[in-house]
């Protein structure tokens, strides 16, 4: 039987860690000046809604997704400023940690249900 997961919401680490990412992403995407720059980065608003609501597996990917981009050549970290990519970066690993550890208290969980 499937297990059932949490509301995103109920987690309050988890909410506000996703809040917090997803400030910081926004505040990053804003300091895209360049029209060309706001073009290839603009489906990162959406990814800044899913850090906000998404749960599961959704927000694992929305968050991997934007942490990729963090990376030199041809990320926001070329074009963003130093020191709000540092501080996205650090948002979403808190993000990705959290859910891996739902993650791992759920299996646990499952694992001492088959015994």
């Amino acid at each position: 039987m499937a297990e059932r997961e949490l509301p995103r919401h109920a987690d309050h680490a988890l909410d506000r860690a996703g809040l917090h990412a997803a400030q910081l992403l926004e505040r990053a995407l804003d300091q895209l000046v360049d029209a060309a720059q706001r073009a290839r980065f603009a489906p990162y608003r959406a990814l800044a809604a899913d850090l906000r609501d998404a749960r599961g597996e959704a927000l694992r990917r929305s968050a991997v997704t934007i942490r990729a981009a963090l990376g030199p050549g041809d990320g926001l970290a070329d074009v963003v400023d130093a020191a709000a990519v540092t501080e996205l970066r650090e948002a979403l690993d808190l993000v990705l940690r959290i859910l891996n550890r739902r993650s791992a208290l759920r299996g646990r969980v499952s694992v001492a249900d088959e015994h």
